[in-house]
């Protein structure tokens, strides 16, 4: 059955309204009194048994439902408990005849949105305007409450993560300083006596970075976390307070079991070391206990923080010495040098460095030179290095930034900084046309241009990917050639003389 649209103007909105009516002429007799009265456009299914009530109810949207009460085989509350289960918030306007008033009270206590009598429809327009609007407000309730709830978890969501990250570092997830300062003032009480504090500075980080790059440095930091994390309890309050330091804040710790979790600690870093990792975590921690309420855990923080530079000062040889050992296994596997060819590059040198009447501290610095010259080469991808053909625009680019690379990695550590200066010019020409800083004739530094002769002639004598190796005779000839352009002519001249010598 459906309503003629008969006034499209006043006729906007199709109300679908629902009738479970087991009299066909009363059914008649309501849609057609809705059809004269109300703003909308009527469209009304009619159904009067009770497992096609079910059915129009799980299979369409109502926006309305009619029901009388007494029907064949069931009465108005039980279709109000299939509304209930399939269309809790439907409106429900039971039609029907006298049904007592005991009986009315009771429908709208089940949750019937209001009773009209067949023979009063001059109420059911009054009723269906208020039982929709009711409906339209609760169902925006609902819907604002729905949206009260989301927007409160995600700002619960939102104040968690505030707050992690307020009391957590973002690269390790330890606690920060913050934190730790928070909880060293809480900590402070009798009860948690002994509490012992133990500090750690990470070894070697600088170099790592330069060296390696900040992702290389990130990873031991986050690994340096990890350990530490392991091997607290849950209860200990583990914290990154600075780029490279850590504190660890021990509850109920006396100092010998504060000396314990430091050893574990280093033993795990050592344990590292086996897992063939080139580089590796390393730390130096140092531990103090607060043993009476009398003592102050400032002081005993700073005792921790003295006691981590002294072991500090004693490991720090080692540790450098393990993060050369890496530097150089990696710079030649990056660069495909060997130690062969290192060995030739100080061997040659040191022989010119003997003509030229150099000092022991200059030859001791050439070779050294001659040994890590290409250590920035461990910036550049190994693709580019190992590539076979000739090389790219781009690909020149990357080569060319490794002497800045190998002077950041030099001036980073004790060992290597009074090469820095030569490792960053040993690609500069004697013409100017060098890089990376364009350096001319004897503003080159010596030993640079000493290194530079001697890796050119190295190089065309032995293998490379992109070419074969020529002979001695014939580097030689080109070393030569390029003598006042390329080289330093008076190096030039004394080496090839030295080379003469030992090939006749």
């Amino acid at each position: 059955m459906r309503a003629n649209m008969n006034d499209e103007e006043h006729r906007k909105y199709i109300l679908k309204i629902l009738s479970l009516e087991d009299s066909p002429l009363d059914a008649e007799l309501i849609y057609e009194y809705l059809g004269e009265n109300s703003k909308y456009d009527i469209q009304m299914d009619i159904v009067s048994k009770e497992e096609d009530f079910v059915s129009a109810i799980k299979n369409r949207s109502y926006e309305l439902i009619l029901f009388d009460f007494m029907l064949p085989g069931f009465n108005g509350f039980a279709a109000l408990e299939h509304v209930k289960s399939i269309c809790p918030s439907t409106p429900m306007i039971c039609v029907s005849g006298f049904i007592g008033e005991e009986t009315a009270v009771e429908l709208l206590k089940q949750g019937a949105t209001d009773y009209v009598s067949k023979n009063k429809l001059g109420r059911l327009i009054f009723s269906i305007e208020r039982s929709l609007k009711e409906s339209k407000e609760a169902e925006e309730k609902e819907r604002r409450t729905a949206e009260l709830v989301i927007m409160n978890k995600e700002l619960a969501i939102q104040n968690e993560k505030i707050l992690y990250i307020s009391h957590h570092d973002f690269l390790t997830g330890l606690y920060n300083r913050t934190f730790f300062e928070e909880e060293r003032r809480r900590l402070d009480t009798g009860r948690q006596l002994p509490i012992s504090i133990i500090m750690g500075d990470v070894n070697g980080l600088k170099l790592i970075n330069d060296g390696f790059g900040h992702h290389e440095g990130d990873q031991v930091l986050i690994e340096i976390g990890k350990i530490l994390k392991n091997y607290c309890r849950s209860e200990d309050i583990v914290s990154r307070i600075g780029g490279d330091e850590f504190a660890i804040l021990l509850p109920q710790t006396d100092g010998q079991s504060a000396q314990l979790v430091c050893s574990r600690i280093y033993d795990a870093c050592k344990d590292y070391v086996s897992k063939d990792r080139l580089i590796h975590p390393s730390i130096s921690l140092g531990y103090a206990t607060k043993i009476s309420e009398a003592m102050s855990l400032d002081e005993v923080l700073k005792g921790a923080e003295e006691n981590m530079y002294r072991h500090k000062l004693l490991e720090s040889t080692s540790a450098h010495n393990s993060i050369m050992a890496s530097l150089k296994v990696i710079m030649f596997e990056k660069s495909q040098e060997t130690e062969e060819h290192a060995d030739r590059m100080m061997k040659l040198s040191k022989e010119i460095a003997l003509a030229l009447g150099l000092s022991d501290s200059q030859q001791n610095k050439l070779e050294l030179l001659a040994a890590l010259h290409d250590i920035g080469k461990m910036a550049i991808p190994s693709k580019i290095l190992a590539k076979p053909g000739k090389l790219n625009d781009e690909e020149w680019g990357e080569i060319r930034k490794h002497p800045e690379v190998g002077f950041r990695i030099a001036q980073a550590t004790s060992e290597l900084r009074p090469i820095a200066k030569y490792i960053l010019s040993h690609h500069e020409r004697w013409d100017g046309k060098g890089y990376p800083q364009g350096l001319i004739g004897e503003s080159i530094p010596l030993l640079s241009r000493i290194l530079a002769i001697v890796d050119a002639f190295d190089a065309m004598t032995n293998t490379r990917t992109y070419r074969p190796a020529l002979t001695k005779e014939e580097a030689m000839e080109e070393i030569r050639k390029n003598a006042g352009t390329q080289f330093d002519p008076t190096i030039t001249q004394l080496f090839v003389e030295i080379l003469s010598r030992k090939l006749h």
